[in-house]
């Protein structure tokens, strides 16, 4: 999948780019609104929040714990699957799974809170200004459409793009 991110003036024209791209396949659970008017979100029917910092986002610091904690389970479970359980090899295992979960934490941590907190700031700073921040989430087939049906939106300015799995995810 692939994550756009769009700004728009107001949640009218935020309305609008919904419906547009909603007639093109885009499910409400793919098309996330970021706005400072939390009941205009709601009058506008529109799946939205307020604040970045309101919205169960997966942060670059969560998906760090999440990704060093997966890879230290895999170190222990090979060094686990591949020598005697009772010998002390499983215990150095473990503690090599620690070390390595330790340093890619710290890894991850440092390049992904510098991420997160540019995001937050630009994405705060835009909504500061009274924008609305559009994130849609299309499969890749998907994109070129959304895409040139969004360029030809006057109120739509593209932002970025990237993985959804790479970036905040919207829940």
């Amino acid at each position: 999948m692939k994550r756009l991110f769009y700004a728009t003036n107001n949640l009218d024209d935020a309305e609008s780019i919904s419906d547009e791209v909603h007639k093109l396949g885009i499910d409400d659970h793919h098309f996330y609104v970021l706005s400072r008017d939390d009941s205009g979100i709601k009058s506008h029917h529109l799946h939205g929040s307020s604040n970045i910092d309101k919205t169960d986002i997966i942060a670059a610091k969560k998906r760090a714990k999440i990704t060093s904690f997966g890879i230290s389970a895999i170190i222990v479970a090979i060094i686990a699957l591949s020598t005697n359980t009772l010998n002390s090899q499983l215990l150095w295992a473990i503690f090599a799974a620690i070390c390595a979960y330790v340093v890619i934490n710290f890894i991850l941590l440092i390049t992904g809170g510098s991420f997160d907190g540019y995001f937050k700031s630009v994405i705060n700073e835009r909504l500061d200004s009274g924008e609305v921040i559009i994130i849609i989430d299309v499969e890749k087939a998907q994109s070129k459409k959304v895409e040139q049906q969004l360029d030809a939106h006057a109120q739509a300015q593209f932002l970025a793009d990237s993985s959804n799995l790479a970036s905040p995810i919207p829940d």
